[in-house]
């Protein structure tokens, strides 16, 4: 992966391993073989894909939620 980690002085999010996360997920093509795996395609033209689903959960659950009410503090938030 192209990251260099290393210490530094200056002040940083808690969202900070994000970055490191979504390189591991596009190493591991994740998002294809979630679409290569036949998912359920939403019937409405409001819905959010399900894959954009599957992502939300698996980052809320890697940032320490361990409730369905915690993972909407990724779905609200505006990065």
């Amino acid at each position: 992966m192209d990251f260099d980690l290393r210490f530094t002085n200056k002040e940083i999010t808690a969202w900070s391993g994000m970055g490191l996360i979504n390189q591991m997920l596009g190493r591991i093509r994740f998002s294809t073989a979630m679409e290569s795996c036949g998912l359920p395609q939403p019937g409405s033209n409001r819905s959010y894909a399900l894959i954009q689903l599957l992502l939300q959960i698996m980052l809320s659950v890697w940032c320490g939620a361990n409730r369905f009410e915690q993972t909407e503090v990724t779905r609200h938030d505006a990065a």
